[in-house]
């Protein structure tokens, strides 16, 4: 018999400390899908601006690229952009659904004193204390894993997601056009 998807786990090692990832089960999955979509609207057309950066196929949109197949260090800069103006109740609430609330993340390091233990937030505080950003390179690292083909499948279902997204304008504030004239019209 083989072994659950959910119990696969995947080791990444972000800063000082190892952290070891699950998948979530498919109804969590969904349950945070429509949570991560709306946080994530108002940065997926820069980070495929930056994972189509250099790609002449994903510019003209024949071969749409995946944008969680970006490298973090190339997109940490939209991301930190994008994220600037979201409430910060809405995103701390995400990130905790995403590494603790399914326990679906441990980590072993200093502060663990070398065990691997279940991400808590006691212990996410005491990790991340000071280190914030590996905080949202550890997100994005559960993001790719759960959403990875979900993203793929949607670039390829419209028709080259990558190259239209980088044709949409954005305000100084980082929205885009079609963002400004929604908040505008309520």
């Amino acid at each position: 018999m083989t072994a659950l998807k959910q119990m696969e786990v995947i080791e990444k090692k972000i800063g000082d400390n190892t952290f070891y990832i699950k998948k979530f089960p498919a109804f969590t999955a969904v349950n945070i899908s429509g949570e991560l979509a709306a946080v994530l609207a108002p940065f997926i057309g820069g980070v495929a601006a930056v994972a189509g950066k250099g790609n002449a196929e994903a510019e003209s949109g024949d071969n749409p690229v995946n944008i969680l197949d970006t490298d973090i260090e190339d997109a940490m800069p939209v991301f930190t952009q994008a994220f600037s103006n979201l409430s910060g109740d809405k995103f701390e609430r995400l990130m905790k659904k995403l590494m603790i609330d399914h326990k679906n993340v441990s980590v072993e390091g200093e502060s663990t004193d070398g065990e691997v233990k279940l991400l808590t937030y006691d212990i996410a505080n005491e990790v991340f204390c000071g280190d914030v950003q590996d905080m949202f390179v550890l997100c994005f690292e559960v993001i790719k894993l759960n959403f990875n083909g979900f993203f793929k499948k949607i670039g390829t279902r419209f028709g080259g997601l990558t190259a239209a997204l980088k044709k949409v304008p954005a305000t100084e504030s980082g929205e885009t056009s079609t963002q400004a004239a929604s908040r505008n019209s309520k």
